[in-house]
């Protein structure tokens, strides 16, 4: 029989030299040998443009059960999980949940927060998939997995609502083993504008109800850098944007890129638009989305703001006044691929945000001018669109628009620089104070640090180090073992990370491969520097469901031969059957050879 013990492994989250991907697994084996395991988020990894590569996620195939897409034959885990706890509704948190499914995967149970999890289940049925089984779940809310393990929900504050923390107990014959404290992304300073904050009285108590001989805690990384600045607080954001705007009176069109699930971000601009008396509009799939969530979720704060009717009649609407625009866009999503055209044709759509569209004046309603006022909120980071994001910015400029930028620590052209938002996560100072109280409670607290680069993780040594905290530093697909008061890594040497990437492949008139009109999505197997091992699968991107069509389809062909060219492939890949996509395909192809063999585009 096994002897009793609790391990502790990331499976992402600890990165090298880029952000996301966060995921955790604690495995728990009691005295009687029954091993029990519970899982922490389940991310994407943001990937360079260079990579050809969208996304890529941890590789979880020890723990999820799957179908092989190819042999359709089942494949048991090695070492299945009971559930998966989401810490909140972030792409590096939650972004590989669908794309799992589409590789064959069975995801366990859900356990989230009310917002992460309608969100999660409105982008499942978007993408035509089924919802999984979600689990709704509170602060002070204890999942047990029999006498061995439990996990307590706590609040926690970021820039998105209803982030929660998760304590995790372990038991051997009635007795508290190990204690293992998950922040997911979190800060501490002040009230939140919409939902719940961080209730330090709450988190401590925690700490003091359920000590146990080893007590963990694992801290986001993120801002812990020693030349953070002090917080500004929202009321302040909100005076400092307000205040942007009125010295740009001249100015009636504001955009607004916002990362779109920060919704304690966009609160600034909801505000903002209260005190200039006017109406936003939410441009951009995942931001509709939000919207949709925060209803269901029973979050109205922002309902008396948003603009209910479609983009065309809020920007006829004279009764508007300015025109305020909260769009996707805050990471320049799309950009890098567009000027690159990495892995995809001259003529292939590239899936980017709205602001990004707009910067390069492909959006087609928004065009930006001298009217346009770029309220860069975002502060520009390195790991995540250091290149792409100044040049997004200047492009806009480059149209004649004003822009004002949150100042970083990489500066863009000669900008004007002001303040307007706040990190969403902890910065040096409020981290030292959050550790001094915990120590006081739990005095032979160890800390972990994640979510965040070896620099990073580094920065927060340090600042444990001034505390008296003890740190453990650890690696990807790392196993650190826990009891006897003390972290261990196990004695094996750590097998090389790989990841699950995603590229897409778009028609090729020209090519061999029949690809459908909504593209292909290939996922492969890669090395942490995203050289690719082997394929695993290729799925169509075409929808599951779709509305009846409205017309027939030679009326979509003709009408497709007179729209601009950009616009050819995406008004005609609407057909359900294989045989209605393949005539508009080989339509399509016609046209494009007849235009490319005229020299044109």
């Amino acid at each position: 029989m096994q002897k009793p013990q609790t391990l502790l492994k990331f499976i992402g989250g600890v990165n090298k030299d880029r952000i996301g991907g966060n995921c955790s697994v604690i495995e728990h084996t009691d005295g009687q040998g029954k091993t029990t395991r519970v899982m922490f988020d389940l991310g994407s990894m943001f990937t360079p443009a260079e990579s050809g590569f969208v996304a890529a996620y941890p590789n979880v195939d020890e723990y999820f059960d799957r179908i092989d897409l190819k042999t359709k034959e089942e494949i048991k885990a090695l070492k299945p999980v009971e559930a998966l706890f989401l810490t909140h509704a972030h792409e590096d948190h939650v972004g590989a949940l669908i794309n799992y499914v589409k590789m064959g995967y069975k995801l366990p149970p859900i356990k989230a927060g009310g917002f992460t999890r309608n969100f999660i289940r409105l982008a499942f049925a978007k993408e035509g998939m089924s919802v999984p089984e979600i689990d709704k779940i509170k602060a002070g809310d204890i999942i047990k997995f029999g006498d061995s393990v439990e996990v307590e929900a706590v609040d926690v504050s970021h820039s998105i609502v209803d982030s929660i923390g998760f304590h995790t107990l372990t038991y051997v014959d009635g007795k508290p083993y190990a204690a293992v404290m998950n922040n997911g992304d979190f800060l501490t300073e002040e009230n939140m504008p919409v939902g719940n904050s961080f209730n330090a009285e709450q988190y401590l108590d925690v700490f003091k109800r359920k000590s146990a001989p080893t007590n963990i805690v694992c801290l986001d990384s993120t801002s812990t850098t020693p030349s953070s600045k002090e917080r500004i607080g929202f009321e302040q954001a909100v005076d400092n944007t307000y205040q942007v705007v009125k010295d740009n009176l001249d100015r009636n069109l504001i955009i607004s890129p916002v990362i779109s699930r920060s919704v304690q971000n966009i609160a600034i601009d909801v505000e903002t638009a209260r005190k200039l008396g006017t109406k936003i509009f939410l441009d951009g799939k995942w931001l509709q989305t939000v919207r949709d969530a925060m209803m269901l979720t029973g979050y109205k704060d922002f309902d008396d703001v948003l603009y209910k009717g479609n983009i065309q009649g809020y920007l006829s609407d004279k009764k508007i006044y300015p025109k305020y625009i909260v769009c996707t866009g805050a990471f320049a999503q799309g950009l890098e691929d567009y000027q690159n055209n990495v892995g995809m044709t001259a003529y292939s759509p590239i899936a980017m945000s709205s602001a990004v569209k707009m910067a390069l004046d492909l959006h087609p309603y928004v065009k930006i001018g001298r009217n346009t006022l770029v309220l860069a909120r975002q502060r520009i980071i390195n790991e995540i669109n250091g290149n792409s994001g100044p040049k997004m910015l200047q492009l806009m400029a480059a149209q004649g628009a004003e822009v004002v930028v949150t100042p970083g620590e990489k500066k863009v052209g000669g900008f004007r620089e002001v303040r307007m938002q706040d990190s969403g996560h902890a910065n040096a100072k409020a981290m030292e104070k959050l550790m001094s109280d915990v120590k006081k409670v739990v005095p032979d607290i160890i800390a972990i640090p994640i979510h965040g680069n070896p620099e990073q993780c580094e920065n927060t040594k340090k600042i444990m180090d001034k505390v008296g905290v003890k740190t453990h530093i650890t690696e990807n697909n790392e196993s650190l073992i826990l009891g006897n008061g003390r972290v261990e890594n196990v004695p094996d040497k750590i097998t090389p990370m790989s990841w699950y990437a995603f590229k897409l492949v778009m028609p090729d008139p020209y090519g061999n491969k029949d690809v459908p009109l909504d593209g292909m999505t290939e996922f492969w197997e890669v090395t942490e520097n995203y050289e690719p091992i082997r394929k695993l699968a290729e799925i169509s991107n075409a929808p599951k469901s779709a509305p009846r069509a409205k017309y027939s389809l030679c009326n979509k062909i003709e009408d497709a031969e007179n729209l601009p060219y950009r616009e050819k492939m995406r008004k005609t890949s609407k057909a359900k059957s294989p045989k209605k996509a393949k005539a508009i395909k080989e339509n399509l192809r016609y046209n494009l050879n007849k235009r490319f063999s005229k020299g044109g585009r």
